[in-house]
């Protein structure tokens, strides 16, 4: 029998080694990969009728340069497409000559058995030679009912992964049929009468006639490589089919200081936190190879609580560091420990014309924000939801809701349509036609009205504090302490809070402004007006803020004018941007030490025993 060799095709187009065509294998974000083998693995094991899907990663050291498949065929066509990129445009391009580096750094490790592999096997269908062939083809998706797609465009985004850019497939079937390939990229090479192609395919031969809309032949079963055999052997012992993916000359995503658990974990906890919570995901992280003291890392149903408390301070303004693998992670730590909380409570199934969903809802919400993410086979989608945002539910007490669509349902295949290739987002430019948007779109107003009909209603009667007095330094010992003032007026009822809808003027006359927004004329000849017009009153505080070493800082604050009744808090402001996911209150910090002086009550200096509020009453023009 023939030994698996590493064919190139021929094409009629130059290709460089990071070339548009195959742009997607220089995209080395771990956060992408990762979450693209899993959603894959999941729809597979559903493929497979499976409860539970099972993803394994495995890293262990190549030990030499036979263990993977054609290595020398490999050599050959590298160093004959770097002598043809040269020949033909004189020198390489920049991002060419880093792909070209990191090539040459594999293969010098390669025979020292220096090299990493990561394996990662599941549970799913498997592979046979149909879905390898659309696999290996040009990405196009092989679907199965309403899976997001199980052999597609989705492995490919593990190419980056592999310094070689060469990775490995192998299936097994329910029926103990097995199938293994393999993929490299690389860049065109000289042949006759045309070009060879970038891209090579591990297989036995090429056919000289197409038949069945393939034109080679996989390797025989016999002739399978013997790591991918091993594996294939593991997975039907253990699951009785499956596929396994091999990432020879693994760079840890570029991030080797990571261990690869810290990397995995977040990423499936924070984007299939419902479906590992519903234990419908079980996630392996295996790296016993290296040190003694490691542990097989399982994330499931009963570990996922842990894991999320330990990050429920990661916001995406701590993953916006370009140096850390999880750069880009979304939704956040924060949200996905608050997304497992609202996991916890007693789920609502919603019935729409195009299908049921089920809700889980939390409120109030722990956050004081109105939330709600969408999911779909357990894996996060996005919180940005025609008809489901914040501003829809304004009238009601803010609420955090978990929406699923049921699987199988129609609702769920438009949800899936609408998601695009990257399943990040909803959009309706996406459907088909005006029948499929109407359809979705009836749903989701659905779901809102069931929502408005179970959350209850904002009581209007309410007013906001008399002054705020807001204070605020850079936060740690040799920072400097800042005076900043604010104060919103005198109280009056409103039903949506606005800064320039409480302003008024000391009489208690609304401002032209005021008067505009509840219908009035006002002066068509009056100036521009801005939230400042008419007289304001005085600041009643001043303040000055002195750091007092770390983590301590002393207040003074002055009163200028008496007042009724003060009550005193200091928070800790995080200071992140406005475009980040963080979604918690500000931490209230103690007060350690109180003095008042002048005249006035202070009944109450610290009220209760978490020394977090003071509370003084009759205070006159003093300092504290």
């Amino acid at each position: 029998m023939a030994k698996p060799k590493l064919l190139f095709g021929p094409d009629v187009t130059q290709t460089g080694f990071s070339a548009a065509s195959i742009a997607f294998s220089n995209d080395l974000n771990p956060a992408r990969i990762i979450r693209e083998i899993l959603q894959n693995s999941m729809d597979a094991a559903v493929d497979a009728n499976e409860s539970v899907a099972h993803v394994r990663f495995r890293v262990t050291m190549i030990g030499g340069p036979e263990e993977v498949p054609d290595i020398e065929g490999y050599k050959k066509a590298f160093h004959k497409a770097v002598r043809f990129a040269k020949k033909a445009r004189g020198e390489l391009s920049s991002p060419d000559q880093r792909v070209v580096e990191g090539i040459e750094k594999a293969l010098s490790q390669l025979p020292e058995g220096s090299c990493y592999l990561l394996s990662i096997m599941d549970n799913g269908v498997g592979l046979d030679s149909g879905r390898m062939t659309a696999m290996l083809g040009d990405g196009a998706t092989t679907k199965s009912g309403d899976a997001a797609g199980s052999y597609g465009v989705g492995h490919f985004t593990a190419v980056p992964a592999s310094d070689l850019r060469y990775l490995l497939y192998g299936g097994v079937q329910s029926n103990g049929d097995r199938v293994a390939s393999g993929c490299a990229f690389l860049a065109s090479q000289p042949g006759q009468p045309h070009l060879k192609a970038a891209k090579g395919l591990l297989v036995r031969r090429f056919r000289p006639q197409q038949k069945d809309g393939r034109v080679y032949d996989f390797i025989d079963p016999a002739d399978i490589p013997q790591l991918l055999a091993d594996d294939l052997h593991k997975i039907r012992s253990e699951w009785g089919h499956g596929t396994v993916i091999h990432i020879p000359a693994f760079n840890y995503f570029g991030h080797e200081k990571w261990r690869l658990s810290e990397i995995v974990a977040p990423v499936a906890a924070y984007n299939f936190g419902a479906a590992i919570y519903h234990r419908e995901l079980v996630v392996e992280v295996d790296e016993t190879t290296f040190d003694e003291q490691n542990e097989v890392v399982t994330l499931d149903g009963a570990s996922i609580g842990k894991l999320l408390e330990e990050d429920v301070d990661q916001t995406r303004g701590v993953r916006a560091d370009a140096n850390s693998p999880l750069a880009g992670l979304r939704p956040a730590g924060q949200v996905a420990h608050a997304i497992y909380r609202v996991l916890q409570e007693r789920p609502h199934e919603v019935t729409t014309n195009f299908g049921n969903a089920i809700v889980h809802f939390l409120s109030p919400s722990a956050t004081g924000n109105t939330r709600v993410d969408l999911f779909r086979r357990g894996m996060w989608i996005t919180d940005k939801i025609r008809y489901l945002g914040g501003s829809d539910f304004a009238d009601h007490q803010p609420f955090h809701a978990v929406l699923m669509p049921e699987p199988g349902s129609e609702l769920h295949r438009l949800i899936r349509k609408a998601e695009g290739p990257m399943h990040n987002a909803l959009s309706f430019k996406l459907l088909d036609d005006k029948h499929e948007k109407d359809s979705l779109e009836k749903s989701l107003c659905m779901i809102a009205d069931w929502i408005r009909g179970h959350v209850p209603k904002i009581d209007t009667d309410e007013y906001t504090p008399d002054d705020f007095l807001v204070v605020e330094t850079d936060g740690e010992a040799g920072g400097k302490g800042t005076r900043h003032f604010s104060m919103y007026g005198t109280p009056v009822v409103v039903q949506k809070a606005n800064v320039s809808e409480r302003l008024l003027l000391p009489d208690g006359e609304p401002t032209n402004h005021q008067r505009d927004r509840k219908g009035g004329k006002g002066d068509r000849n009056a100036p521009p007006r801005t939230n400042h017009e008419g007289p304001s009153r005085p600041l009643p505080f001043q303040s000055t803020v002195v750091p007092a070493g770390t983590g301590k800082h002393v207040v003074s604050l002055k009163c200028v004018e008496a007042t009724e009744e003060v009550s005193l808090s200091l928070r800790l402001h995080e200071n992140v941007d406005a475009t980040c996911d963080r979604i918690w209150p500000d931490q209230i910090v103690d007060i350690q030490k109180f003095a008042f002086q002048g005249e006035g009550r202070v009944p109450q200096a610290l009220r209760g025993p978490d020394r977090k509020e003071i509370r003084m009453h009759g205070l006159v023009a003093g300092e504290t």
